[in-house]
């Protein structure tokens, strides 16, 4: 939680030594940069330097361009010319100064790995179309996507990127950490565990369907998430083992594999599908109004606008095998999940054969 406000008068004069396309809704907070976007001087062009963020790098936010927007702007420190950038929303995630949120916008939850969760539900499943990962700017060079082929599990099904425990016993704060003090904010990075104890079983179905495993993400999934999760034991030992968050992580994945929706994506592997098109899928597979739940994350890949992964409200105990149809209708709709909201539509990459 940000709790430095600036003087009003400094928004004021900040705003007036803006470029011409000046913010129109200003407001304080921080940009988490979670890709390598360019920071230009207008919305969308004129890049003196050819600035780009620091992927893991905190960036003051002055404002955006309307609501409900399509940039930020932020200040980059040392940029030539002028220091006042803009970048796309989908560069990272926002969090607001203290409470307040920008004029006319959707009330912005407590955060999770990049601000995108809603506020008063339990969990959300984030869900990787791996090849699009795998093109990015944050992808292409990990071992997992040096390793991609057209024939592995992960180029035609969702892979895991996590499950994300929301606020389960009423601490004042989204909580992530939970095992290093007092739960921390998500916006947070710190470093994953060297190891983790994990069974052989659990493992070997984790190294399929989270390829990022090659990188150490289900450590540091384990330490920034896993940690947070809680089983129905009371006392010292409350707090689930990593096997348990693995195999119920695991078991809303496959339901997920296993409906409308995934079909929908290996269907149409290099053409591109709507948001309204795939909140049908949901619907069909999970029950009327499931669409709602669900916020579709895009990038700029390539100079085209590509899919990247689907973030899923759930509510509720998981289980094995994961009813996730009731877990969805049990989750609140995505209107209070985030200012930023669910893209457009985008293309479903292939794998290169």
């Amino acid at each position: 939680m940000i709790k430095t406000i600036l003087p009003i008068f400094l928004l004021l004069a900040l705003a007036s030594a803006a470029p011409a396309s000046a913010q129109q809704v200003p407001f304080e907070g921080e940009l988490s940069a979670s890709h390598a976007c360019p920071a230009t001087k207008k919305k969308d062009r004129d890049n003196p330097g050819d600035v780009r963020l620091a992927p893991g790098r905190v960036y003051e936010v002055l404002g955006r361009n309307a609501t409900p927007g399509t940039h930020y702007q932020i200040r980059v420190p040392g940029a030539p010319v002028t220091e006042l950038r803009w970048v796309a929303m989908d560069c990272g995630t926002l969090a607001l100064a203290g409470s307040a949120a920008p004029p006319n916008a959707t009330a912005v939850g407590p955060a999770s790995s990049d601000g995108l969760v809603p506020d008063g539900i339990e969990f959300v499943l984030a869900a990787s179309w791996q090849p699009a990962f795998c093109r990015s700017d944050a992808g292409r060079d990990k071992p997992e996507c040096r390793s991609q082929t057209a024939r592995r599990f992960d180029a035609t099904h969702f892979a895991l990127h996590g499950l994300w425990p929301d606020d389960l016993d009423d601490r004042a704060v989204f909580p992530c950490y939970c095992d290093q003090g007092a739960p921390a904010s998500c916006t947070q990075s710190r470093p994953g565990r060297p190891r983790i104890a994990l069974s052989d079983e659990v493992g070997e179905r984790l190294a399929i369907a989270m390829p990022g495993m090659q990188s150490g993400l289900h450590r540091h999934e384990w330490a920034k998430h896993g940690t947070c999760y809680e089983d129905d034991r009371t006392g010292p030992d409350a707090g689930a083992e990593p096997d348990e968050y693995f195999r119920e992580s695991l078991a809303a994945l496959e339901a997920l594999n296993a409906s409308a929706v995934r079909r929908l994506f290996a269907d149409h592997l290099g053409e591109r599908l709507t948001r309204t098109r795939i909140e049908a899928a949901f619907d069909e597979a999970f029950g009327m109004g499931a669409g709602e739940r669900v916020l579709i994350r895009c990038a700029d890949v390539g100079g085209e606008r590509v899919i990247l992964e689907l973030r899923i409200g759930l509510a509720g105990d998981i289980g094995e095998p994961a009813d996730l149809a009731a877990r969805i209708q049990a989750a609140p709709p995505r209107t209070r999940w985030s200012e930023t909201g669910s893209c457009a539509g985008g293309r479903v990459v292939r794998v290169a054969e």
